[in-house]
């Protein structure tokens, strides 16, 4: 099975490689190049040490973290699968085969919300060693957000083995809604055929000696450890460890405060680490169907393209949460991560979708659902989508450009946790919660909110999850709602106005040609939907609007053999990416003729940079979302590998040692901003068309 490894020429494959990762609260990565050259780290930056040790015959050596007191082993490779991460170590007395694997198939829903990572490992001894251990550490930095607080565990006996677990002393459930926090309740579970609770003096201890001591007091600076141990070592051994991660509660969500997908039906934390256990081949088995499955698909791209799958796939799942609204409806709940923190945005929810479209379009419903429900709440009272529902993990209404910012918030908020971080809101969330206004509350500024954007973006979402599954459902639910968002397109789409759109960092923009494209697209897609629902009329009427406005469209901006610009009525030189044309080539709508398509294409590779094409001309920063959403406007196999070659560049020399971000520059390779955002799904764009699931008959 092909393999994307390290080598004698390629010494990195990724910024940051994925270690533990399950939910935006759960998420351990490696910053470094060897697994031993550095702490490992939370998605944020913050340190989140985890550290893995070997002692033979007395003797400590590290080979996860900046270990104290031990021998650091030598890193001979790293390899990645769909799933794992693998690191290859050799040293004077034994060999070592580290893998992390997190589980996070879109196609397995109780797996992908099973809270459980595994750490498996195999020695080789070169000689005979009369006795070995290897040790896994997690430091108490795992329970808090940025200030050390007191931390309180045990170990406890299960069939699988001891467990290991700690969290706060003192838990105020639901208290961080902020941007790159971690979550200060809940608790961690380290399982082993042994394990312990110690301090650092414990750490210490068994460095030195090799032998596990409980020495814990109430100093903080506590680990949880998990232990396989050998005797008489002439031949290979293996084992695993399980970590664990229960939020006891995970989404607030319009008043229901809701648990994990996993925790339905009086499952608790110790079902998953002895599903985890009992599953534990079957569970490989499928890991390993999905990623020759995928290997497969990519075939035709080359190893660069893999590596780029690789790299948003874990990233993209694992900024959500799965769970289950008290209709027994899957809610799959996104957090834009550092970006601002907002929960199920819709404009990040888009670009991740060919992912989730393609494997599971169940998921895509369960970002929109929702924005549907807080759209029909009496203090949205506009005629065009919302861009988000809160801040997670609190679900309770929109929040982006909200009226008067910091002023008028501070109106209607408590201050539960006293935390002031940098430049975010002195106060987590807000209280009461915005869907409880009425509706002459005047709660939001229209110079902030993107009508356009999640208009088009709801309309395509909900047209293509219909022709995934052919489930009807979700858009006959919610068909006066998708019309009343359609006539907003078709009163403003065409030409629109001085607008934000998903693009929002880079300001307000009149006359947007990409944008005008999304809007003629999300028309298309309305009638795909009054089609399916049998409104043959109005679908009529509306697809023959969307294909005028292609027509018009092109008379404004299309000049034969150029580029299309930024803007209408904009300079020449200028130029996008028209990444929304992706989708009305994957509908085989027709609406954007080929040859402006290919001209588009030619344009781009003529113009990329060593790390990419970028966004317009107004920069030289990109969305790697976009860049491979942008890909689909040729059906040439070769300018697609041209496209995303840069793409797999950056990864593997970026000095932006973080999550793979969106945004970054494509002259210098570092990062411009954002980081583990979900939008990575977006990378699967070309999969999606190739799969032809989106195509209409």
């Amino acid at each position: 099975m092909k393999k994307i490894e390290t080598g004698a020429e390629v010494k990195r494959l990724l910024p940051a490689y994925p270690l533990f990762v399950k939910d935006p609260f759960f998420s351990v990565w490696s910053p470094s190049d060897e697994l031993n050259g550095g702490d490992t780290i939370f998605w944020t930056g913050m340190r989140r040490r985890t550290f893995g040790v070997v002692n033979a015959d007395g003797k400590s050596y590290a080979f996860m973290g900046l270990v104290p007191g031990a021998e650091k082993l030598e890193q001979k490779k790293v390899t990645l699968t769909a799933f794992s991460t693998e690191y290859e170590f050799g040293g004077e007395a034994f060999d070592l085969t580290v893998r992390f694997t997190s589980p996070l198939t879109p196609d397995d829903l109780t797996l992908l919300a099973c809270p459980v990572c595994y750490m498996d490992y195999e020695v080789r001894p070169k000689k005979k060693l009369g006795k070995v251990s290897v040790g896994l550490f997690v430091h108490e930095e795992a329970c808090y957000d940025r200030h050390p607080m007191p931390v309180r565990g045990g170990v406890i006996e299960l069939p699988q083995g001891e467990c290991a677990w700690f969290g706060l002393k003192k838990q105020l459930v639901m208290s961080q809604a902020y941007d790159s926090s971690a979550a200060e309740w809940g608790y961690w579970y380290l399982t082993g055929d042994v394990a312990f609770m110690m301090s650092s003096e414990g750490l210490t201890s068994y460095i030195a000696t090799g032998k596990p001591e409980f020495i814990c007091d109430d100093a903080s600076d506590k680990y949880i450890a998990a232990f396989g141990e050998y005797e008489n070592v002439n031949k290979a051994v293996a084992g695993k460890f399980t970590y664990a991660f229960d939020d006891t509660v995970s989404i607030s969500y319009f008043g229901d405060w809701l648990k994990g997908y996993w925790f339905e039906n009086g499952k608790t934390i110790y079902d998953a680490i002895a599903y985890s256990y009992a599953e534990y081949d079957t569970i490989m088995k499928k890991l390993d169907a999905f990623d020759r499955d995928l290997i497969a698909r990519t075939e035709k791209y080359g190893e660069d393209y893999l590596l780029v799958l690789y790299a948003g796939l874990r990233q993209s799942v694992g900024a959500h949460k799965l769970v289950l609204d008290k209709d027994g409806k899957v809610l799959f709940l996104s957090k834009e991560n550092h970006s601002n923190g907002c929960i199920a945005t819709v404009d990040v929810s888009y670009p991740s979708i060919p992912l989730y479209l393609i494997y599971n379009p169940e998921l895509v419903k369960g970002m929109m659902r929702p924005i549907y429900k807080f759209n029909d709440m009496p203090v949205w009272t506009y005629d065009f989508a919302p861009h988000d529902a809160g801040t997670y993990p609190y679900c309770c209404g929109q929040i982006y450009g909200l009226n008067g910012r910091r002023e008028e918030r501070n109106k209607y908020v408590v201050d539960f946790t006293n935390h002031k971080v940098g430049n975010q809101l002195d106060t987590p969330y807000n209280y009461p919660p915005v869907y409880g206004f009425p509706a002459s509350s005047d709660m939001y500024l229209l110079k902030y909110q993107m009508p356009v954007e999640e208009c088009g973006n709801m309309l395509v979402m909900t047209a293509a999850t219909y022709l995934a599954d052919k489930d009807a459902t979700i858009m006959s639910e919610n068909f006066d709602t998708l019309t009343t968002w359609v006539k907003y397109l078709v009163q403003y789409g065409l030409m629109p106005g001085d607008q934000l759109c998903t693009d929002d960092f880079a300001g307000h923009l009149d006359k947007n040609i990409n944008l005008s494209v999304k809007a003629i697209v999300g028309i298309r897609a309305y009638a795909i939907i009054a089609e399916a629902l049998g409104k043959a009329n109005v679908a009529a009427e509306y697809k023959k609007i969307a294909e005028d406005y292609a027509e018009e469209w092109k008379k404004m901006c299309v000049t034969a053999g150029k580029q299309t610009p930024l803007v209408f009525d904009g300079d020449e030189k200028t130029f996008s990416l028209k990444y929304n044309m992706a989708f009305d080539v994957m509908f085989g709508t027709g609406l954007f003729d080929e040859a402006t398509r290919e001209t588009e294409t030619d344009y781009y590779i003529a113009n990329a940079n060593e790390f990419g094409i970028p966004l317009d001309s107004r920069s030289a920063y990109t969305k790697s979302d976009w860049i491979l959403w942008s890909a689909t406007l040729t059906a040439n196999t070769e300018k697609r590998k041209k496209i995303v070659a840069p793409v797999a560049e950056f990864l593997r020399k970026s000095d932006s040692r973080v999550p793979f971000t969106d945004w970054y520059f494509t002259d210098s390779g570092l990062i411009r901003g954002f980081q583990n955002r979900t939008v990575q799904g977006g990378l699967f764009t070309l999969l999606l068309d190739d799969s032809g699931k989106m195509k209409l008959n």
